[in-house]
Protein backbone atom coordinates (compact mmCIF):
# COMPACT_ATOMS: atom_id res chain seq x y z
CA UNK A 1 0.00 0.00 0.00
CA UNK A 2 1.14 3.37 -1.23
CA UNK A 3 0.66 6.24 1.37
CA UNK A 4 0.89 9.80 -0.51
CA UNK A 5 0.94 12.62 2.05
CA UNK A 6 0.43 16.08 0.80
CA UNK A 7 1.15 19.31 2.07
CA UNK A 8 -2.01 21.03 0.83
CA UNK A 9 -0.95 24.15 3.01
CA UNK A 10 2.71 24.29 1.36
CA UNK A 11 1.18 23.03 -2.35
CA UNK A 12 -1.56 26.04 -1.67
CA UNK A 13 1.50 28.44 -0.95
CA UNK A 14 3.38 27.62 -3.85
CA UNK A 15 0.35 27.78 -6.54
CA UNK A 16 -0.32 31.48 -4.59
CA UNK A 17 3.62 32.34 -5.14
CA UNK A 18 2.93 31.04 -8.95
CA UNK A 19 0.09 33.05 -9.32
CA UNK A 20 1.56 35.93 -7.96
CA UNK A 21 4.60 35.84 -10.23
CA UNK A 22 2.50 35.26 -13.03
CA UNK A 23 0.09 38.08 -12.45
CA UNK A 24 2.96 40.16 -11.82
CA UNK A 25 4.45 39.16 -15.61
CA UNK A 26 0.99 40.14 -17.06
CA UNK A 27 1.04 43.00 -15.72
CA UNK A 28 4.29 43.96 -16.92
CA UNK A 29 4.47 42.85 -20.11
CA UNK A 30 1.11 44.85 -20.43
CA UNK A 31 2.62 47.74 -19.43
CA UNK A 32 5.66 47.01 -22.23
CA UNK A 33 3.03 46.89 -24.89
CA UNK A 34 0.58 49.96 -23.66
CA UNK A 35 2.17 52.66 -21.99
CA UNK A 36 4.85 54.34 -24.41
CA UNK A 37 8.53 54.07 -23.63
CA UNK A 38 11.02 56.57 -24.64
CA UNK A 39 13.14 54.97 -27.26
CA UNK A 40 16.88 54.73 -26.39
CA UNK A 41 19.60 55.05 -29.17
CA UNK A 42 21.15 57.62 -30.42
CA UNK A 43 19.77 61.37 -31.05
CA UNK A 44 20.90 63.29 -34.13
CA UNK A 45 20.95 66.55 -33.71
CA UNK A 46 23.14 69.69 -36.27
CA UNK A 47 23.58 72.91 -35.78
CA UNK A 48 23.70 75.97 -38.51
CA UNK A 49 25.14 79.18 -38.18
CA UNK A 50 24.82 82.19 -40.39
CA UNK A 51 26.03 85.83 -40.49
CA UNK A 52 23.83 88.88 -39.35
CA UNK A 53 25.14 92.39 -41.63
CA UNK A 54 24.27 95.71 -41.59
CA UNK A 55 25.51 99.12 -43.52
CA UNK A 56 25.27 102.62 -42.32
CA UNK A 57 25.67 105.11 -44.22
CA UNK A 58 25.75 108.49 -43.81
CA UNK A 59 21.90 110.48 -44.71
CA UNK A 60 21.11 112.07 -47.51
CA UNK A 61 20.66 116.02 -47.53
CA UNK A 62 19.09 118.51 -50.40
CA UNK A 63 20.69 122.26 -50.54
CA UNK A 64 19.32 125.22 -51.43
CA UNK A 65 20.27 128.48 -49.70
CA UNK A 66 17.00 130.65 -51.22
CA UNK A 67 18.92 133.03 -52.70
CA UNK A 68 18.87 130.99 -55.93
CA UNK A 69 15.66 130.74 -56.75
CA UNK A 70 13.41 129.20 -60.32
CA UNK A 71 13.05 133.08 -61.43
CA UNK A 72 11.24 133.33 -64.90
CA UNK A 73 12.63 137.15 -65.48
CA UNK A 74 10.97 139.64 -66.59
CA UNK A 75 8.05 139.11 -69.01
CA UNK A 76 5.45 141.17 -70.95
CA UNK A 77 1.75 140.65 -71.29
CA UNK A 78 -0.55 140.58 -73.70
CA UNK A 79 -4.64 140.63 -74.16
CA UNK A 80 -3.43 136.53 -75.36
CA UNK A 81 -2.84 133.60 -72.27
CA UNK A 82 0.77 132.72 -72.49
CA UNK A 83 3.69 130.70 -70.71
CA UNK A 84 7.22 131.06 -69.87
CA UNK A 85 9.41 127.76 -69.54
CA UNK A 86 12.51 127.67 -67.78
CA UNK A 87 14.62 124.32 -68.52
CA UNK A 88 16.84 122.55 -66.10
CA UNK A 89 19.77 123.15 -67.95
CA UNK A 90 18.94 127.50 -68.06
CA UNK A 91 17.53 127.87 -71.35
CA UNK A 92 14.42 130.26 -71.48
CA UNK A 93 11.26 129.76 -73.95
CA UNK A 94 8.19 131.75 -74.41
CA UNK A 95 5.21 131.00 -75.88
CA UNK A 96 1.35 132.84 -76.66
CA UNK A 97 0.88 135.96 -75.25
CA UNK A 98 3.92 136.04 -73.05
CA UNK A 99 7.18 137.93 -74.00
CA UNK A 100 10.41 138.04 -72.10
CA UNK A 101 13.06 140.89 -71.78
CA UNK A 102 16.02 139.32 -72.82
CA UNK A 103 17.94 141.48 -70.40
CA UNK A 104 15.74 140.59 -67.66
CA UNK A 105 17.66 138.03 -65.19
CA UNK A 106 16.54 134.34 -65.08
CA UNK A 107 17.63 130.99 -63.97
CA UNK A 108 16.17 127.53 -63.19
CA UNK A 109 16.86 126.41 -59.41
CA UNK A 110 20.18 125.03 -58.02
CA UNK A 111 20.44 122.08 -55.67
CA UNK A 112 23.18 120.36 -54.36
CA UNK A 113 22.81 116.92 -52.70
CA UNK A 114 25.47 115.81 -50.18
CA UNK A 115 25.34 111.71 -48.98
CA UNK A 116 27.12 108.29 -49.39
CA UNK A 117 29.26 108.10 -52.27
CA UNK A 118 28.88 106.35 -55.02
CA UNK A 119 25.12 106.05 -54.27
CA UNK A 120 21.88 106.57 -56.09
CA UNK A 121 19.10 109.04 -55.53
CA UNK A 122 15.30 109.83 -56.31
CA UNK A 123 14.19 113.44 -56.74
CA UNK A 124 10.74 114.84 -55.97
CA UNK A 125 8.73 117.10 -57.36
CA UNK A 126 5.73 119.33 -56.27
CA UNK A 127 2.98 116.40 -56.32
CA UNK A 128 0.66 118.12 -57.74
CA UNK A 129 2.79 119.24 -59.92
CA UNK A 130 0.92 122.83 -59.60
CA UNK A 131 2.51 125.47 -57.76
CA UNK A 132 0.58 129.11 -57.07
CA UNK A 133 2.14 132.51 -57.47
CA UNK A 134 0.78 135.15 -56.17
CA UNK A 135 1.01 139.37 -56.58
CA UNK A 136 2.73 141.03 -53.61
CA UNK A 137 0.33 143.41 -52.19
CA UNK A 138 -2.98 141.74 -54.27
CA UNK A 139 -4.57 138.20 -54.44
CA UNK A 140 -3.87 137.36 -58.48
CA UNK A 141 -2.14 134.41 -59.18
CA UNK A 142 -0.36 132.80 -61.43
CA UNK A 143 0.39 128.99 -62.01
CA UNK A 144 3.75 127.04 -62.27
CA UNK A 145 3.48 123.56 -63.57
CA UNK A 146 5.57 121.02 -65.80
CA UNK A 147 8.46 120.79 -63.22
CA UNK A 148 11.66 119.17 -64.42
CA UNK A 149 15.20 118.61 -63.08
CA UNK A 150 18.30 117.15 -65.32
CA UNK A 151 20.18 115.10 -62.08
CA UNK A 152 21.33 111.80 -63.41
CA UNK A 153 20.31 110.53 -59.86
CA UNK A 154 23.62 109.45 -58.71
CA UNK A 155 26.03 110.76 -56.19
CA UNK A 156 29.29 110.80 -57.31
CA UNK A 157 32.53 108.97 -55.45
CA UNK A 158 32.81 112.35 -53.34
CA UNK A 159 29.47 111.61 -52.44
CA UNK A 160 27.60 114.87 -54.04
CA UNK A 161 25.56 116.05 -56.80
CA UNK A 162 24.10 118.93 -58.54
CA UNK A 163 20.92 119.62 -60.17
CA UNK A 164 18.94 122.20 -61.87
CA UNK A 165 14.86 122.32 -61.70
CA UNK A 166 12.99 124.11 -64.47
CA UNK A 167 9.59 124.33 -65.18
CA UNK A 168 7.11 126.57 -67.10
CA UNK A 169 4.76 130.04 -65.78
CA UNK A 170 1.36 130.42 -66.97
CA UNK A 171 -0.25 133.80 -67.49
CA UNK A 172 -3.66 134.86 -67.57
CA UNK A 173 -4.65 137.20 -70.66
CA UNK A 174 -4.04 140.86 -69.35
CA UNK A 175 -2.19 139.29 -66.74
CA UNK A 176 -2.44 141.85 -63.69
CA UNK A 177 0.88 143.69 -63.59
CA UNK A 178 3.56 143.21 -60.53
CA UNK A 179 5.70 140.84 -58.25
CA UNK A 180 4.64 137.37 -57.79
CA UNK A 181 5.76 134.85 -54.97
CA UNK A 182 5.36 131.67 -54.15
CA UNK A 183 7.77 128.09 -52.87
CA UNK A 184 7.74 124.76 -53.83
CA UNK A 185 9.18 121.87 -51.83
CA UNK A 186 11.79 119.24 -53.44
CA UNK A 187 12.80 115.97 -52.04
CA UNK A 188 15.77 113.31 -52.11
CA UNK A 189 15.66 110.15 -51.26
CA UNK A 190 18.02 106.65 -51.53
CA UNK A 191 17.06 104.37 -53.87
Amino acid sequence: MLIINLDIQNFYFDNTNIMKRIFISVIAIAAFVVLPLPVIGQVSSTVASVGADARIIAPISLGNDGSNRLNFGTISRSSASGSVTVSPDGVRTSSGGATVLASSLFSAAPFSVTGEKSATFSVSLPGNDVVVLTRVDGTETMEVTGFTHNSNLILSNTGSATFHIGATLNLDADQVSGDYHGSFSVTVNYQ
